[in-house]
């Protein structure tokens, strides 16, 4: 399989902050990784230094009980906080992959944690799911702090690239902080259970897709699986060097882009071997805000059949129901998710 590396550029957010030539290089190197493959390396050493004791933590809840779990499910609010169990969540390029083609759900379970605090506060009423209030679980000495503390790390490193982005994708300075402000984006402590032997070959970890934010911001996982397709059609193993986090397209920014800026499609593949331990990662999501209309500027040429206008709270509900999160009825009112006639997720 084609060395990581060597397809996936690296880079120093800190040279953002240096000479006009090294802030110059650093922006074009994002942009091209991101529009040419969809991935980018970013040294992230403030990360990797917590993110063991960060891992532990996460595995003591996400380790516990199916039945003690169940509790702190949200299922009112499409699991957007909480507690999201195993098999709740089946990627359109797995609905018929199964025997018989029958469905495969990814099997892993996580827990969503969102930011606290907005400076706009019609958008609880008007977007509830969005920005409803964290679940924690008890009896889990510093999984609150440790998870605020990675969500702020993880989304002060998603937008510096969006920053990056702005320059090379005809953006004015700022752009993007206006964007997602106040916006509902997510840390995703995932854990994927270890497969045993009789299991071997019918367990999919993580079906093929791609994200449905803005950008992704993917530390180093605690073991192997994430497999990332290149333009050329083939997949390599995504391994990030040492000190570094993975940062990649979601659909919104590609939609916002008109394509310039295409999704990066990934995949996590469960072990052809016997495991006997699970597999722990911890994704943040970076979104517009709710309200915020996704439609390409002029600049992009876009198709307006193809990339009409549209929030980013109806666009995000949308990929709820294709992946099976979103219980309302398709034709009914978006029940938790506003009240003013978008739809967030």
């Amino acid at each position: 399989m084609t060395d990581t590396a060597s397809v996936i550029p690296a880079v120093d957010l800190a040279d953002l902050r240096s000479a006009p030539h090294g802030r110059r290089a650093c922006a074009e190197t994002v942009h091209r990784g991101l529009r040419d493959i969809g991935f980018v390396f970013v040294r992230t050493p403030e990360v990797a230094e917590r993110l063991r004791a960060d891992y532990r933590t996460f595995a003591e809840v996400l380790d516990r009980p199916e039945a003690e779990l169940e509790r702190y499910r949200r299922p009112d609010i499409h699991h957007l906080r909480g507690y999201t169990p195993l098999g709740a969540e089946t990627a359109a390029a797995c609905r018929r992959s199964g025997r018989g083609g029958a469905p495969q759900p990814d099997h892993r379970s996580c827990w969503l944690i969102g930011p606290e605090g907005f400076t706009d506060p019609t958008l609880r009423s008007r977007f509830p799911a969005f920005h409803a209030d964290n679940v924690w679980p008890e009896d889990a000495p510093g999984f609150r702090d440790r998870s605020l503390a990675l969500h702020a790390r993880l989304d002060a490193i998603g937008h510096e690239v969006l920053r990056a982005l702005e320059p090379g994708l005809g953006y004015e300075e700022g752009f993007f902080d206006e964007v997602t402000r106040d916006a509902g984006s997510s840390l995703r402590p995932l854990r994927y259970p270890p497969v045993p032997a009789e299991r071997l070959g019918s367990v999919v970890w993580g079906c093929r897709h791609t994200d449905g934010n803005l950008v992704s911001v993917l530390p180093p996982s605690t073991s192997t699986g994430l497999k990332v397709k290149v333009r050329g059609g083939g997949w390599i193993d995504a391994v990030a060097p040492p000190g570094h986090s993975i940062v990649q397209v979601g659909d919104m920014l590609q939609y916002m882009t008109g394509g310039h800026l295409r999704s990066a499609v990934h995949r996590i593949d469960a072990p052809d071997r016997p495991t006997t331990e699970a597999r722990y990662s911890a994704p943040l999501f970076v979104y517009p805000r709710a309200d915020v209309d996704l439609r390409p500027h002029e600049r992009w040429g876009a198709n307006p059949d193809r990339f009409p206008s549209r929030t980013a709270a109806d666009y995000f509900l949308e990929r709820l129901r294709r992946i099976g999160l979103d219980r309302t009825r398709a034709a009914g009112p978006a029940v938790g998710l506003s009240r003013s006639g978008g739809s967030a997720g």
